[in-house]
């Protein structure tokens, strides 16, 4: 039979599941609301924004609550302090996702139109998903094996920032009125690259909750080695 605090633990967990589902298919709706500058997508980018944001404030007192009544310690009280992060950056990628459809209703009031291909966008948008899918890999059933790869995709991810940017400055240099869809690609972009960040914060909580030892990820930190035995 299960303990109240193996109770408790497995729905925090399940509402964390839901929360990662839930920001995988509003940064593919987001993205999909801004390629094709429709409305009816922004309405539904919002909405799951607005269920994330409530699934976070619910894990936030589910963790508090559990800490106060159940009084847990070790790895359990570990796996909860890191729940509350994850929880949180889920909610910041949430938010991104809304970001991007206040852009397509700016657009929209504009009557702005897109003056180029995307391509860049959906990679941005593709590298950020699988960052976030090996991260929540590594928190909910530990598996870190995919942690290395997240260096590859961070670096393909700048990368592509670079080539966008680069894009967009040639864009300008040879058409006008283009400036404010110019802005916004920046901005679209920029949101995408944030959540791998955020995706790469979440992982460091995985590597903590399943080896207790902290280590930081990233290009910046390569050299220093990522995950020791575990």
């Amino acid at each position: 039979m299960k303990t109240q605090l193996e109770f408790y633990m497995e729905e925090i967990e399940k509402r964390i599941r839901r929360i990662h589902e839930l920001v995988n298919h509003g940064l593919s709706m987001a993205m999909d609301a801004f390629a094709s500058l429709d409305g009816k997508e922004v309405v539904m980018v919002k909405q799951n924004s607005h269920e994330i944001e409530d699934l976070s404030e619910k894990v936030e007192d589910n963790v508090f609550e559990t800490i106060a009544r159940r009084q847990p310690v070790a790895r359990d009280l570990r796996k909860l302090a890191a729940y509350l992060q994850i929880s949180h950056h889920l909610y910041r990628i949430g938010r991104y996702a809304c970001k991007i459809a206040h852009i397509v209703d700016l657009c929209l009031a504009e009557n702005l139109i897109h003056y180029k291909e995307l391509q860049s966008l959906p990679h941005l948008k593709q590298l950020a998903q699988e960052t976030i899918n090996i991260a929540m890999e590594a928190v909910l059933d530990g598996n870190l094996e995919r942690i290395p790869d997240l260096e590859n995709l961070e670096s393909e991810s700048d990368r592509e920032t670079e080539e966008m940017f680069q894009e967009i400055s040639e864009f300008l240099r040879k058409q006008d009125g283009i400036e404010k869809m110019s802005m916004f690609y920046v901005i679209v972009g920029r949101y995408f690259e944030r959540a791998a960040d955020h995706g790469l914060q979440i992982a460091e909580r995985g590597i903590y909750i399943h080896t207790g030892k902290k280590k930081q990820l990233g290009i910046a930190f390569k050299d220093k080695g990522m995950l020791g035995p575990h």
